[in-house]
């Protein structure tokens, strides 16, 4: 009778793994077009790793927000800079140039706001395709730095992707069942010196969502490990087509930016639901404010903007507009083209 027992348990779980979904190509890899919005909160440790693990975060405190924007590189300024990449993130005014294929996605530069340029010679792989529960892959990476006063050094280092845990993770404004978690460890060395630092990361995946619940950053060192970021999903707003003039919306405003791609003028139709203040800000591809336009006290009702060449400069590529309304926030990313 032990011996059943111990089988049914077994093959129990057997089942359990078996049943989590694993990250494929086409419903993980970025996409260009799509905006991620996360809720930037107080910092927590990551909890335990393993199977059937439950994460409550349900007390999370938000204490600003994240606007993650995707989209190909050829519309940025320093596509020619990093031209093994497809793809863009942008987030906290830094882009993060990836190359993604049906098997992996691989970090090839980054590009700060101050215009420090990260070339990988040997790329850093951010996700291998399919990916789920007990996998693990690992590599090094190599590359340069360049930056302002001639600075420049070399770095090389190691890295290890592992999906560390499954289970249920509980979140302030939802609970997601068949959760994975992803661990991410990298190590970084400049100019051929020695090293005991790295960053660690765990990202949450479900199925029906293309980005993480929830990502926890923590440095590593010696002296022991630190969180230093922690996020948690907000909602997703994908961009059908290249054409997409849909209207945005939230609890205060409702708007519609258009024509998108654009040439010479766009329009930024929207509506207050109550009396707000509205700052509606524009940002470039570098992530260089470019305009910005304030409305003290606007009564609840229609209004519109044109925003011309002379508002926003003459580079062609994306734009990001966002615009508040009081607590509410809605963005958008457009294109500028000939």
């Amino acid at each position: 009778m032990k011996k059943l027992y111990l089988f049914l348990i077994l093959i129990s779980g057997f089942f359990t793994v078996k049943g989590q979904f694993v990250l494929q190509h086409q419903t993980h890899v970025m996409r260009s077009g799509d905006e991620h919005f996360f809720n930037i909160c107080n910092t927590v440790e990551e909890g335990p790793s393993g199977s059937a693990q439950v994460w409550d975060f349900s007390l999370l405190e938000t204490k600003s927000q994240l606007t993650s924007y995707m989209y190909p590189s050829e519309k940025t300024a320093h596509n020619l800079d990093i031209p093994e990449a497809d793809a863009v993130l942008e987030e906290f005014e830094t882009q993060f140039y990836f190359r993604t294929s049906s098997h992996m996605i691989e970090q090839y530069g980054t590009v700060s706001k101050n215009n420090t340029i990260t070339r990988y010679d040997k790329p850093f792989v951010k996700m291998i395709f399919p990916f789920g529960y007990g996998d693990i892959y690992s590599g090094d990476f190599s590359g340069t730095v360049e930056g302002n006063n001639n600075y420049r050094a070399t770095f090389t280092g190691s890295y290890t992707l592992e999906a560390d845990a499954y289970g249920t993770l509980i979140l302030p404004n939802k609970t997601y069942h068949n959760v994975v978690r992803i661990k991410t460890y990298k190590e970084q060395c400049y100019n051929n010196s020695s090293c005991n630092c790295g960053t660690i990361s765990y990202k949450w995946y479900v199925k029906n969502i293309r980005y993480p619940l929830l990502t926890i950053i923590k440095t590593h060192s010696s002296s022991g490990e630190k969180v230093i970021k922690t996020a948690y999903y907000s909602k997703t707003k994908e961009r059908k087509t290249e054409e997409n003039n849909d209207p945005l919306w939230d609890e205060m405003i409702q708007a519609k930016i258009y024509p998108n791609p654009f040439e010479n003028e766009f329009k930024i139709d929207y509506q207050l639901a109550e009396n707000s203040d509205v700052t509606i800000e524009i940002y470039d591809n570098s992530g260089r404010k470019v305009h910005t336009i304030h409305k003290i006290s606007q009564k609840a009702g229609y209004y519109n903007e044109i925003i011309k060449n002379d508002d926003i400069g003459e580079q062609l590529g994306m734009y990001h507009i966002r615009i508040v309304a009081g607590e509410s926030q809605i963005s958008k990313t457009i294109v500028r083209g000939k």
